[in-house]
């Protein structure tokens, strides 16, 4: 956050209540069509005279079975849509002509838009209400405080066009609907009903850029913004695909690049060779202003033991060279990766982790800069795969050089540590790990200049993100306590 005197930059873990699931997956189109009896004293749903397979003899499908009898949530279970946000359409009327016309004529922007203007919108008071309660204000100012900027957001949201939307069925139906009180009186009524699918990776990926796009660097809501896209960006996905990180870094990669973009082609391209060599001369830049750790052979042997445990669990353990870590010896607060797999961590921020967790944390937020290859993603190209492989060869190590000193891309840091927390869980680590060492960085950081803090975005902003993404694993034990004691010994505590 930019200004620690507003709610927002005390984000605490109440903030988790803005993890919902994804909006597609958990809402439905006003009520379900009740049962035959009706309920709660409303108007009973009587008898069906016909329905759209009534002449042809064919039966009511059973997508809308489940939807009429259960909601969507159910019909979004089923085998056939498991990888598909599923988006129902329903109108009812006296007039069969209106009714089938606009069956005919329905659209899933429409629904699209609607859904997002009301589940993005509680997504954000449960933020902001989170953050006002954590720091002792008044929810309800802090929703009018910033009450219009959310509105804005949430305008420009829904007037995106999204892509991929597919009419999978449509149905309709006429029933006779009795007064309970007076059964001689009733209304006919027909309700016409239209199924969309959309493609969740597809449909997360264009929620997730348009959230990022639709606001401003220097606004007290963009982490909270960035947070919230990123975990929609990895909605959908089961929690064991998701927790061994190779769908965090596939849908990471896609946001930056398109598959069938020039880098993300070029990137396919370069080979473990090249990466290491331009790597490992990225490295020999830092060398420049630091010096290795050499006094303790043990602590760099731990540290790599670490790394060896995230890596084996990870989507790219194979480097050409391998992963190392290098302790750099300096009481700086500070960490570089480069492509190929060289990670330098120096001595001051080794001494600020509290446990083997924390510890994790910061190898592996190193270990995702490279298999989310941001380093090699600096180089960018509006033209071919051609152009982008002359400015690797002109000038690839210098310019991976200048991205790692003048930091990576807020989103991208977001990204690694979303990465970092399905590596940990991989591996058997608590993602909690990073919290704790974010909570560190935000006590030892707070107000300095240069160092991590020029690397990094503020430690109190990736909190807010980092929550947001740890409550994916709350049903993880934590296994903290049992690397305690190993730990110390290592650490010389």
């Amino acid at each position: 956050m930019k200004n620690s005197t507003h709610y927002l930059h005390k984000l605490t873990i109440p903030v988790l209540l803005v993890c919902l699931f994804f909006v597609m997956s958990c809402v439905t189109d006003g009520n379900p069509v009740i049962n035959e009896q009706g309920n709660e004293g409303s108007i009973s749903l009587g008898i069906e005279l016909e329905n759209k397979g009534t002449f042809a003899g064919v039966s009511v499908p059973e997508w809308l079975r489940t939807y009429v009898e259960k909601g969507v949530s159910a019909l979004q279970s089923m085998d056939l849509y498991r990888d598909k946000y599923c988006i129902v359409g329903e109108e009812s009327g006296v007039n069969r002509q209106f009714v089938l016309a606009w069956a005919d004529q329905a659209s899933a922007q429409q629904r699209i838009g609607a859904l997002l203007r009301t589940n993005i919108a509680s997504r954000y008071e449960a933020a902001v209400d989170a953050a006002a309660s954590s720091s002792g204000g008044s929810p309800e100012t802090a929703s009018g405080q910033y009450r219009q900027e959310i509105d804005n957001i949430i305008n420009a949201l829904v007037n995106v066009s999204y892509s991929g939307a597919q009419r999978e069925a449509d149905w309709w139906s006429l029933r006779r609907r009795y007064d309970p009180d007076n059964p001689e009186l009733y209304t006919d009524e027909y309700t016409a009903y239209v199924l969309y699918t959309v493609p969740k990776t597809e449909m997360n990926r264009q929620i997730a850029l348009a959230l990022e796009t639709s606001v401003s660097k220097d606004s007290d809501l963009y982490d909270v913004t960035i947070g919230i896209a990123r975990d929609i960006l990895l909605q959908g996905y089961d929690e064991t695909v998701i927790q061994n990180a190779a769908a965090v870094v596939r849908s990471a990669a896609d946001s930056y690049n398109p598959p069938d973009s020039a880098v993300a082609l070029a990137l396919e391209e370069v080979s473990p060779l090249d990466e290491y060599i331009t790597g490992r001369e990225v490295a020999a830049s830092i060398f420049g202003a630091y010096k290795p750790y050499t006094e303790d052979a043990s602590l760099t042997d731990y540290v790599n033991k670490i790394c060896a445990a995230l890596v084996i669990n990870s989507p790219d353990p194979a480097l050409f060279n391998g992963y190392h870590v290098i302790i750099l010896d300096t009481d700086e607060i500070n960490a570089f990766a480069t492509p190929g797999g060289h990670i330098l961590v120096t001595r001051g921020l080794v001494s600020t982790a509290e446990s083997e967790d924390a510890l994790a944390a910061v190898i592996a937020h190193e270990i995702a800069h490279i298999q989310l290859r941001h380093g090699l993603r600096a180089i960018q190209t509006n033209r071919d795969v051609g152009d982008w492989f002359s400015q690797f060869t002109l000038s690839g190590a210098k310019t991976i050089s200048d991205a790692i000193n003048s930091g990576y891309s807020q989103t991208q840091e977001f990204d690694a540590d979303i990465t970092a927390l399905a590596l940990l869980a991989a591996a058997g680590y608590s993602p909690q790990g990073l919290i704790d060492m974010l909570r560190e960085l935000e006590k030892k950081q707070s107000g300095i200049g240069g160092g991590f803090n020029s690397t990094h975005p503020s430690p109190a902003s990736r909190l807010v993100n980092a929550r947001i993404a740890c409550n994916r694993y709350a049903r993880l034990p934590d296994t903290r306590q049992f690397r305690r004691e190993r730990f110390a010994e290592a650490a010389g505590i």
